[in-house]
Order: structure tokens, then C-alpha cells, then sequence
């Protein structure tokens, strides 16, 4: 398929068709389930053809990937600009605000729905709950390695440290929580995210402190 530039109207335009695709997955997904969705189903709810709907991706699952991967991207214009905004802060405000957007993306209503229909379905289809870990955690620790490459705070290290760091980030960040709102029974309240946000950064900040005297 030909790349055209960003601001190229065949590029909008595909770019709109992409997100119309993800939001009638997602839709499919969450009402059908992963074996109860397909591509013409899907393809239909988009409102596409199905030639249009295989352009984007070539089998079900990279569809699942996708909407996967989604629900943690900062993919559309406007979060990119604030990501743009945050970047120019200290590196130890936006490690704060980071873990306050990560935990608000895992807990956010619709994730959760689409971890429950993973636990559904997994026993039947093993290598969903590897996309789904690969699609959340993987690309939240893929994006702390990104804030933290990309400050200069980090400058003298490599991608191996980015690496390890940014997976230790995600992990403060995360706790019993989670099962909670999986089972039904509500998170922790937006004082403990930022109290949590804090310990991580903190950790991170001696752990790069360390790094670099090393």
C-alpha cells in the first residue's frame, strides 16, 4: 500500500477510515467476542469494504492487536500535543504525569471490558492473552522507555537502561488494584494514583541516579 504524507488527503483519509475500523472492532469484540467477530462483521459496522478492512490489517487478530494497542496509545492530535507540551517539563513532573495517565488508561472502563473478554475467551485462544499483555503493559513500558530516552536527564544512557527502567516504572505503578477492577469492586481514588505516581518516580529518579554514577 502506498505511504503518503501526513498531511496528504489520501493520508487523512486513511487515517479516518483506520480509526473507524478500531472503533467498530472494538465494538464487535466487546459485544461478539474475540471467536464471535469477523471480518465482514467488522468491515460492515466500519462501513467499509471488505478489500478496504484487509488493507488495513490481514487477519483478525492483527485487528485485535490493534484495538488492543489503542486503548493505550496516545494516538489521536491532541494527545500527541500534550505529550508534545509535557516533554519540555522536568523529567521527574513528567514521570508523575506519566503513571497518572497510565493508571487512568488500565482502570478506564472500556480496557477493562476488553481485559474481561481476553479472560473469557483465553482458555480457547492461548495466545490472546499474550496480545493483550504485549498490547497493554508492553506498550506502556514501551512508552515510559520513550519519555525517558527522550529527556535530556537520560542522554548518557542506552536503550538497554531506557529499557529496564521503563519496565520497572510500569511495574510500581500497578497493584491488587487491578484485580478490583476487574472483579467489579472499584480502584483506588485519584489521591492514591498520585501517590503511586510519586513512589514511581521517585524509584525510577534513585535508579537513574545510580545508573548514571555507575
Amino acid at each position: 500500500m502506498k505511504n503518503w504524507a501526513p498531511d496528504h488527503p489520501k493520508a487523512k483519509l486513511m487515517a479516518r477510515k483506520r480509526s473507524a475500523i478500531l472503533a467498530a472492532a472494538k465494538d464487535i469484540f466487546l459485544r461478539l467476542g474475540y471467536e464471535g467477530a469477523s471480518m465482514e462483521s467488522i468491515a460492515a459496522a466500519a462501513d467499509v469494504s471488505i478489500m478496504t478492512l484487509y488493507r488495513h490489517a490481514e487477519r483478525k487478530d492483527d485487528l485485535f492487536a490493534a484495538v488492543i494497542a489503542s486503548a493505550c496509545d496516545p494516538d489521536d492530535e491532541g494527545e500527541q500535543a500534550q505529550f508534545i507540551e509535557l516533554m519540555k517539563r522536568p523529567l521527574d513532573e513528567v514521570l508523575v504525569t506519566v503513571g497518572m495517565i497510565d493508571q487512568q488508561r488500565l482502570a478506564d472502563a472500556e480496557t477493562v471490558a476488553l481485559m474481561r473478554a481476553v479472560m473469557a475467551e483465553a482458555t480457547r485462544f492461548p495466545h490472546l492473552g499474550d496480545t493483550a499483555y504485549t498490547g497493554f503493559v508492553g506498550n506502556l513500558e514501551l512508552f515510559a522507555q520513550h519519555v525517558l530516552a527522550n529527556k535530556a536527564e537520560t542522554n548518557c544512557l542506552g536503550e538497554a537502561e531506557h529499557k529496564r527502567l521503563g519496565a520497572l516504572f510500569i511495574d510500581r505503578l500497578f497493584g491488587a488494584d487491578m484485580l478490583r477492577i476487574l472483579l467489579g469492586l472499584g480502584g483506588i481514588s485519584p489521591a492514591d494514583q498520585q501517590r503511586r505516581a510519586e513512589r514511581a518516580r521517585d524509584e525510577i529518579m534513585q535508579e537513574l541516579g545510580r545508573a548514571v554514577a555507575g
